[in-house]
């Protein structure tokens, strides 16, 4: 019966001037017969065979309601990290070539640990950025005489209030390791690099949604804030991650994590999808190291004596040292600053 169906079929395609291959053939008198030319066009599917699933997908950031003093971004359009590569992120090779040439161009996407969290607005992350000696030399430091405590500032008055951090700044030459290895990653040159920052969040504090983009007014020195970059330097049990609100991501702080990621794109022109919090901490406290890449040479200003070419220095310091003493180096005495500058 299977044969004589499979005939059938035969006689079928050729009163319609077709094989099963689908070559057009003469009158049906002239047309061979051959039953194994119908079966082997059909095919069976391989078993266990899987739809390839894409790395990235792109989505519209929706509204909000009850979205408080920050409204929804300008710009909707965005693309994720699929979700199987969730929490850890994805690979730098599963992204599209030319994925960091909005952003910053230079970095080296071969750094060691270096993982993408989010593709646009880019967020990266690196885990064991520093080692569990160099977070500690970085804590330790902020009781020496190299490191200022000041009240944790920030640009806008609606922020502010909701900042409830300790903020200590240092000299780039105190942390050569730090410095030096953000120059490494990110390409950018060392003297873009705003004074680095070592924060402390205790039981309850956090920082409120806010952004990093420098007020156009503040921008003569330096330019925009191309990119920011933290680096966790203790585990939470609780609490303390780093949220953005429109990319539904969170970051969690672990010992030598460092994150990454952009206030503006490569011209300068901020990028409001990059709205984020520092979460309460809900157990024990939490504590960064945190620098700012700018458009251009920045010129210190709140540490006392603190000089441009500064950051060049710390990473000459860190060519010749590389991971040894911990990211701290003694730092030796500047002039002193003038009168207001701490």
């Amino acid at each position: 019966k299977k044969m004589m169906a499979a005939a059938g079929l035969w006689v079928a395609f050729c009163a319609a001037g077709l094989t099963p291959a689908g070559s057009l053939v003469g009158p049906i008198s002239h047309a061979p017969f051959r039953l194994r030319a119908i079966t082997r066009t059909r095919s069976s599917p391989v078993a266990g065979a899987k739809k390839k699933k894409a790395h990235f997908e792109a989505y519209r950031i929706p509204d909000r309601e009850n979205a408080g003093i920050f409204p929804p971004p300008d710009r909707r359009d965005a693309v994720r990290v699929a979700k199987k590569h969730l929490p850890a992120g994805a690979a730098v090779g599963k992204a599209p070539p030319g994925f960091l040439d909005s952003f910053m161009p230079d970095l080296d996407a071969g750094f060691p640990g270096l993982r993408v969290l989010h593709l646009d607005p880019l967020v990266l992350t690196v885990d064991d950025f520093l080692s569990a000696e160099e977070c500690e030399a970085l804590k330790d430091l902020t009781h020496s005489d190299t490191a200022f405590k000041v009240q944790s500032a920030t640009f806008s008055q609606l922020t502010a209030s909701a900042r409830t951090s300790t903020t200590w700044y240092t000299y780039h030459t105190a942390v050569p390791t730090l410095v030096g290895r953000v120059a490494e990653l990110t390409g950018i040159g060392p003297d873009c690099l705003e004074e680095p920052q070592l924060v402390r969040y205790q039981l309850g504090q956090r920082f409120s949604w806010h952004f990093d983009e420098v007020p156009a007014s503040l921008c003569e020195n330096g330019g925009q804030r191309r990119g920011t970059l933290l680096v966790y330097l203790n585990d939470v049990a609780s609490g303390g991650g780093t949220a953005f609100r429109d990319l539904g991501i969170t970051v969690q702080p672990h010992k030598g994590r460092a994150l990454l990621f952009f206030p503006s794109d490569v011209d300068g022109v901020p990028d409001d999808r990059t709205l984020h919090a520092g979460e309460p901490v809900l157990q024990g406290e939490k504590w960064i190291a945190q620098l700012w890449l700018h458009e251009r040479e920045y010129t210190p200003g709140v540490v006392p004596g603190a000089k441009l070419g500064a950051a060049s220095e710390a990473c000459r310091m860190y060519a010749e040292v590389g991971r040894v003493g911990g990211g701290v180096v003694p730092h030796a005495p500047q002039e002193a600053a003038a009168p207001g500058g701490d």
